[in-house]
């Protein structure tokens, strides 16, 4: 059986279970982790079998056992490790969304073409079958075209808050709306985004300079149009654990909803259940499902990043690998949400 070496830069939450999907893949023959907290390399290395462990990402990602690379670093950081990789020709999934500035990511782009490095931004709610599905019938050819979109994205403010605490420079629109922006580009896809008008206020998240809440309605070059939105104030005690998502697709032959919101799948428990991705924070009341990455069951990960993982090191291994988000569709992701924000400072439509 063919084999590979992975390396994942970043353990956080979202890096310790890009570690955890790696283990359970049998072709991943070597994995290096990489953090700068000793602590978090103490606590996964053995979980997960690791053959590298070390703080520094220059180390890991040189290492001639390692072919392919994941970024997983808060949001501020992803531009080295990914750079890196790219000028080493090594394929790279690098988190959402991608970077921070578009400068970065055109320079990211520009590296991996240069060195035949396939460079992919990990949009893992595309692996979510729903969304795999609806990707397939718009495909199929099911809804004709499709002229008029509707999404929105809702996250709780314990997830608002961790991510505003660690990350100065990101939004709701960069962070979180990212995942709609990309599914709705993704459907459709040959359409081009050619203006963008963002609402958006603050009151509860003004200690840290953010937005609540942000609704965008993008204009298409063909007339078509979209309705996009994202909020940061759903309660610590909401009980999705992360977020709740709807879709809905409207076509010249056909229509497609996606309710995303978990509410078919309740548990209620008379102790506090701790939230996957803020466990400093407790429910009595959880919609199972609702966390975005995936869910440990019996002892393995399972879910959409499993999923978006095992694709990536297909492609890598030439194996196939379906569903990917390229690095130049995260670049157009990340521009129409920067240009949602400047809509939103600027209380006029943006051209794009």
């Amino acid at each position: 059986m063919k084999n590979i070496g992975v390396a994942v830069i970043g353990l956080g939450g979202i890096g310790t279970l890009r570690a955890h999907s790696c283990a359970q893949i049998p072709q991943v023959g070597h994995l290096a982790i990489c953090d700068i907290d000793p602590g978090k390399l103490d606590k996964l290395s053995e979980a997960v079998k690791a053959d590298i462990v070390t703080e520094n990402y220059e180390e890991a990602i040189n290492d001639e056992r390692i072919q392919s690379v994941i970024v997983s670093t808060d949001e501020e950081s992803h531009y080295g490790p990914a750079k890196l990789a790219a000028e080493l020709g090594k394929p790279v999934l690098i988190e959402k969304p991608f970077v921070l500035n578009l400068d970065e990511a055109d320079d990211i782009i520009a590296t991996a073409k240069q060195n035949g490095s396939p460079a992919f931004v990990g949009y893992t709610q595309r692996f979510r079958k729903r969304y795999l599905l609806a990707k397939e019938s718009v495909e199929a050819g099911h809804l004709g075209d499709v002229v008029m979109a509707f999404g929105k994205i809702y996250v709780t403010r314990a997830v608002g808050e961790a991510v505003a605490r660690r990350s100065p420079n990101t939004t709701p629109s960069i962070n979180t709306l990212t995942y709609m922006v990309d599914l709705i580009l993704w459907y459709m896809e040959g359409k081009t985004p050619v203006e963008v008008y963002a609402r958006s206020a603050s009151k509860v998240f003004k200690p840290y300079n953010r937005d609540d809440f942000q609704w965008m309605i993008v204009t298409f070059d063909d007339g078509s149009v979209a309705t996009l939105g994202t909020s940061w104030l759903p309660p610590h005690h909401w009980p999705a654990y992360t977020a709740t998502m709807e879709i809905d697709l409207q076509g010249t032959g056909g229509s497609l909803n996606i309710d995303d919101s978990h509410r078919d799948f309740v548990l209620a428990s008379a102790e506090p259940i701790p939230c996957p991705y803020t466990p400093e924070h407790e429910v009595k009341v959880a919609f199972l499902g609702s966390a975005m990455p995936g869910d440990f069951a019996l002892g393995e990960f399972f879910g959409p990043m499993k999923e978006e993982t095992d694709s990536f090191i297909r492609y890598t291994l030439q194996m196939g690998g379906v569903g990917l988000a390229t690095a130049e569709h995260a670049r157009d992701v990340l521009a129409l949400t920067m240009a949602a924000d400047r809509s939103c400072k600027e209380n006029k439509p943006i051209r794009i």
